[in-house]
């Protein structure tokens, strides 16, 4: 019996490269549709709760994870965890 699974296409937030992935794999990040900004970039004008409220998780591609973990390597901070499969033709 074959284990079935879902893939999509979307651009990366970051660079804006267009990747599939797993999306109940990928790393994401919540965006603020109102701002086009993370929640902890620049605060909303109506509150962080109501920014959170409406955020939106946006894909992040592996090129775009694997210079924000080289970054977070340098500066002696935790790697962010890839799930294996969260890049399918990558992997």
């Amino acid at each position: 019996m074959s284990e079935g699974g879902f893939i999509a296409f979307a651009h990366c937030w970051s660079c804006g490269f267009g990747f599939t992935f797993d999306p109940d794999l990928v790393p994401s990040i919540p965006i603020d549709p109102q701002t086009n900004l993370p929640l902890d970039i620049e605060p909303s004008p109506d509150g962080l709760e109501a920014a959170r409220a409406r955020a939106v998780k946006q894909p992040i591609c592996a090129s775009c994870m694997a210079a924000s973990n080289a970054k977070r390597r340098r500066e002696g901070r935790e790697e962010i965890h890839i799930f294996r499969g969260a890049y399918p033709y990558v992997d």
